[in-house]
């Protein structure tokens, strides 16, 4: 492209203000706005930003920089010889990542048309980058129609970079060459390269919606009784289950805080804006997920649904089989030794606080304490999730209609889930409706409390009141974790599968001695909920009713690995004589179980030296 107007009508323009009538109108309209600046005209550089400035850009610029790579290593050869260079800015201009023709580059370099350079009409006035920004669409600035004179020795064309999901500017892709080039296909170059590199970001936004979705189905056991959405970092709802929008309107306003956080962006998923949802949801787990530290890809969001059992459930939770304290006990030493103190601290007090990480029986445990403990007495046992509390509830609860009236009325356990998570102007009216709990040897009332938080440092750090902790703190259990009673989980694994056989009418699950070895193996960051929810899940897909380690999911399962003969040899001897001891010796049973021909079996065992009834010597 050759330029539009001369010299001397920048020069009158400079002057006298003096419209050239031949000049573009794009160029013009840059013109009256780098005017208005004031000395940019006589700039001979862009400025610079410093070395760190320009890491911090290339780190915030990662998914732009990784899209436009491809088109900056094959461009940037195919320009090598033909005096001109590509170059690849963020949403304000600074030049990230250049390549193309050396000597053209070290040209560049001159007026800091090269790495660190910022190239918005702010900085140095009319050009084709700062052009691109501001129109949103591509533009070729040549010659004397840049504004700056020690910068019309070049001809520039950018295009910018949308982002596929929000159109927002991301940045620009410029084709730059000194004026005498001509550049005549500059424009269309730039224009397409910007395509490329939006196309392969739609491509990177779907891949992380995939990931985002196979995440969430792998990790789905942990959130089986809440409901969820799911956001990618932009916004965009990828998943929600059917109840979670009623269940968000019950607790608070989350289409407020859904429309004021519109068109976020990676950039404000940050304890802030964490903290605006909170106080829009209550009581709402917040996630970010992320796969590498500096690299969020979206925002998960659970909501435990409001659980309160009325008069009677005890005994359709005794009929459905809930553990007893003594089954509890049976565990192993950890739940024996907390059993026993469970024992000795109810006796004493009405007051227990059970503490422990997400999903490691709390309540389980307190439900069987209130049995044992209650005897015929037991009454309700009445579940509040202290994060829903409102003032206004929690007044009708302490009212001469609510929950309060009915415990002295009838007796039972108030259990009050995660106090720490009450919103602070409901603490007094909570303090109100433990007052209100009256207690008589007729109708007996029991407070269980349960935390995964550390209520005594809650109470310290001002995030509780003190008068509410010392109330629920009458004795302190502390439930372990799964990992640290791992002797526990095949007692547990097996118990899941014959609840989730009794609900269903199938044969119970059953695991190989392999998978309970990887279950065993395994961390249980969602501890007993965490397991609970993964045998259910097998046992309703199960056709066989044995899992083998192949049915874990991944996130279970050992990763795929060579091994030598041998221990493929001593791993498939230990898995089929445990198979023949679990049938009691019934080998065509095994042989069924294990999917071989019983012939096969008989082989195999012969070569193990196992003596079969009835086999000749």
């Amino acid at each position: 492209m050759t330029e539009s107007i001369r010299k001397e009508d920048w020069e009158r323009f400079r002057a006298i203000g003096r419209v050239p009538p031949s000049i573009r109108e794009i160029v013009l309209q840059s013109w009256r706005r780098s005017e208005s600046l004031g000395g940019v005209s006589g700039l001979k550089r862009a400025p610079c930003v410093g070395e760190e400035a320009l890491a911090r850009r290339r780190r915030e610029n990662r998914n732009l920089r990784r899209a436009a790579r491809p088109a900056l290593d094959h461009s940037g050869y195919l320009l090598k010889d033909a005096g001109a260079m590509l170059l690849l800015c963020d949403r304000e201009g600074v030049v990230m990542d250049m390549a193309g023709d050396p000597g053209v580059l070290e040209r560049g370099r001159e007026n800091h048309l090269a790495e660190g350079g910022r190239w918005d009409e702010a900085a140095i006035g009319t050009n084709a980058i700062g052009a691109a920004l501001h129109a949103r669409r591509a533009v070729e600035i040549s010659g004397v129609e840049h504004f700056a004179e020690e910068i019309q020795r070049w001809t520039c064309a950018a295009a910018p970079i949308l982002h596929p999901a929000t159109g927002d500017v991301l940045g620009v892709i410029d084709v730059s060459g000194p004026v005498e080039s001509g550049q005549p296909h500059g424009l269309a170059f730039s224009s397409t390269l910007a395509l490329q590199m939006e196309e392969a970001l739609r491509h990177e936004m779907e891949s992380e919606r995939r990931r985002l979705l196979e995440g969430l189905l792998r990790r789905r056991s942990l959130w089986r009784e809440d409901d969820l959405i799911l956001f990618d970092r932009f916004g965009a709802e990828i998943y929600a289950t059917e109840r979670f929008a009623r269940t968000a309107s019950e607790i608070g306003d989350f289409e407020g805080w859904r429309a004021a956080a519109a068109g976020w962006s990676e950039g404000v998923l940050n304890e802030s804006f964490r903290e605006d949802l909170a106080a829009a949801l209550p009581g709402a787990q917040v996630e970010v997920i992320q796969e590498r530290e500096e690299e969020p890809l979206g925002l998960l969001i659970a909501l435990r649904r409001t659980r309160t059992r009325g008069p009677g459930a005890e005994a359709r939770a005794a009929a459905a089989g809930e553990p007893d304290l003594a089954w509890i006990a049976g565990g192993g030493p950890e739940m024996a030794g907390l059993c026993a103190d469970a024992r000795r601290l109810v006796r004493n007090s009405r007051a227990i606080l059970i503490e422990g990480e997400t999903g490691v029986g709390k309540e389980t445990l307190a439900r069987a304490l209130h049995r044992e403990a209650a005897g015929e007495a037991a009454g309700s046992f009445e579940v509040l999730a202290c994060g829903l509390l409102s003032v206004e509830r929690l007044r009708e609860e302490a009212g001469p209609r609510g929950l309060a009236e009915r415990l002295a009325r009838q007796g039972g356990a108030l259990c009050l889930d995660e106090p720490a998570e009450t919103p602070p102007e409901a603490q007094s009216a909570l303090m109100e409706l433990l007052r209100a709990v009256r207690r008589t040897p007729e109708a007996p009332v029991w407070i269980y409390t349960l935390s995964t938080r550390d209520l005594a440092a809650e109470a310290e750090g001002g995030r509780i009141r003190r008068e509410l902790y010392y109330r629920l703190a009458g004795a302190r259990l502390t439930a372990p974790p799964l990992r640290a009673r791992r002797e526990e989980i095949p007692r547990l694994a097996l118990r899941f599968a014959e609840e989730a056989a009794a609900r269903s009418g199938d044969r119970p699950l059953r695991f190989t001695p392999g998978a309970l070895a990887r279950l065993k193996a395994h961390d249980w960051f969602g501890n007993v909920r965490e397991l609970r929810n993964l045998v259910e899940s097998l046992s309703s897909v199960s056709l066989n009713r044995l899992a083998d380690l192949r049915d874990l999911p991944p996130e279970i399962a050992p990763p795929r690995r060579e091994a030598s003969e041998e221990t493929l040899r001593d791993r498939e001897k230990a898995e089929i004589l445990a198979m023949v001891a679990a049938v009691d010796g019934n080998l065509t049973e095994a042989a069924k179980r294990l999917g071989v021909a019983r012939s096969t079996l008989y082989l195999k065992l012969d070569s193990y030296g196992f003596r079969r009834a009835g086999a000749r010597r």
